[in-house]
């Protein structure tokens, strides 16, 4: 069985080889942390999961972002040409191999690759049995909710916001759908996709995270909008989301 202490022990000496003061090193390194309390607090809420599957949803989400330590001041996925969920995968199994430094236990690696490859890409591929989806979902929930205190915390996109989305992404975002990362065109874009990070949350548990911690009112909040009809626009999409999370809720 996998240790914690283990998983911890690996994961900070890889740490080590970055400048914890330099660009996003140490905003990385808490995500990371982040991230494992949240994917074990949410498959442990599950109750799907045996004592050992939820330390492996732990380490999906202390590696999952592995790949983005040292990349400047990156803290997300917009418009770049990099695959970092691809480049964790290949630091945890081949460069580095960080996962037969923890244990020679080979059974959880398929559903490690695929569960940390998937968990910022829209939608999932067909075919994954259903346990192996209930990996997959739990740390992209974890990863939605994580978003949201990034995004206010870090401000890694401007949230200085003069100008409406496009069309493209307002029409995606009002048929209750996940913005693709590659359609924005703007910081309204941008932040209207993490909006819409809601719209493809998976379990009743997480819905009630977000309310908990007010996730959609301190992002809308901590935007820096000095148009009145703007400002009234965002604080509607708000308005909406918090229905639409409440409605989850209620069932």
């Amino acid at each position: 069985m996998l240790k914690e202490s283990k998983i911890m022990d690996v994961f900070n000496k890889y740490v080590k080889k970055f400048d914890m003061n330099k660009g996003n090193v140490k905003a990385v390194y808490f995500h990371s942390l982040k991230m494992m309390d949240l994917c074990k607090n949410i498959a442990s809420n599950l109750g799907i999961f045996s004592d050992e599957e939820i330390i492996i949803c732990g380490f999906i989400g202390l590696f999952c972002d592995v790949g983005m330590f040292g990349n400047k001041n990156r803290l997300c996925h917009f418009n770049s040409s990099i695959d970092y969920s691809k480049k964790s995968v290949e630091i945890i199994f081949d460069k580095d191999k960080l996962i037969r430094d923890i244990t020679d236990d080979t059974r959880y690696d398929d559903i490690i690759k695929v569960a940390i490859y998937c968990h910022n890409k829209n939608g999932l591929p067909n075919g994954l049995n259903n346990k192996l989806l209930h990996f997959c979902k739990v740390v992209r929930d974890a990863h939605t909710i994580e978003n949201f205190r990034l995004i206010v915390n870090y401000q890694y996109i401007d949230m200085h916001i003069d100008n409406f989305p496009s069309d493209i992404v307002y029409n995606t975002f009002k048929q209750y759908n996940v913005i693709s990362n590659k359609i924005g065109n703007n910081d309204a874009d941008n932040v209207l996709e993490v909006l819409s990070y809601i719209f493809g949350v998976n379990y009743h548990y997480c819905f009630v995270l977000l309310k908990e911690e007010e996730s959609v009112n301190k992002l809308i909040t901590s935007l820096k909008i000095s148009n009145k009809a703007l400002l009234k626009f965002f604080n509607q999409i708000g308005a909406v989301l918090n229905m639409y999370i409440d409605r989850k809720i209620v069932g």
